[in-house]
């Protein structure tokens, strides 16, 4: 029971020491000195934080991603330096920097496919669809959709699905395809009242509402 906030306490730690060296080949060097850290949690730490900041601090959270990226990428772990792009991606979407944010997102789906990983695969083609969408390319934003819906359902990951209907129909929505948008919703406000999704359920309802 007390190994877990001890670890946390030290991954915590690592990464306050890293965020303190300005330098990226000082960052490295640290890095390379520490080879019995386990670098792979550092990544994972690295990415929650970032989802959290993306709500806060915008620039805090793409240093996060950024430091992410650069310390999986040392580690020689493809599911982390794919998990770590994929954070970047989301810091830079929240920067309204959409094609650079796609770019990373399609570099983090060559990662988990070639790693078959189809879970964290499905995760990010949902992740995608947003950037896709906002700059237009209406088609890929689809079939990023299409592709994670299947996989999703293949797992029967319900509450991801439901998420990822709500992204699918913002596609349909900002084509004025109500008809297809609101199925999208539906679908979504069912499951996720089952799964008592409250933040989920507050953006199917808001959706349906414009949709109507």
């Amino acid at each position: 029971m007390s190994a877990q906030p001890a670890q946390k306490k030290e991954v915590d730690a690592i990464i306050d020491r890293l965020l303190a060296i300005e330098d990226a080949a000082h960052r490295t060097e640290w890095v390379a000195q520490h080879p019995t850290v386990d670098w792979d949690e550092i990544v994972k730490t690295l990415t929650e934080r970032v989802w959290q900041e993306v709500r806060v601090d915008t620039h805090r959270a793409e240093r996060l991603a950024d430091l992410a990226v650069e310390v999986a990428e040392q580690s020689g772990n493809p599911l982390s330096l794919a998990k770590g792009f994929r954070a970047k991606a989301n810091a830079l979407y929240a920067l309204d920097h959409h094609a650079a944010a796609i770019e990373f997102h399609e570099r983090a789906v060559a990662l988990f496919e070639q790693q078959n990983d189809k879970a964290e695969l499905a995760r990010t083609l949902s992740g995608s669809i947003q950037p896709l969408l906002l700059l237009g390319r209406y088609d890929e934003a689809l079939a990023a959709g299409e592709r994670g819906r299947a996989i999703f359902q293949e797992q029967g990951n319900t509450r991801r699905l439901a998420r990822l209907e709500i992204n699918i129909g913002n596609v349909y929505h900002r084509q004025d395809r109500f008809s297809e948008a609101l199925a999208c919703y539906e679908r979504a406000y069912q499951q996720l009242l089952v799964d008592d999704d409250a933040e989920g359920l507050a953006a199917a309802l808001s959706n349906l509402s414009l949709s109507y």
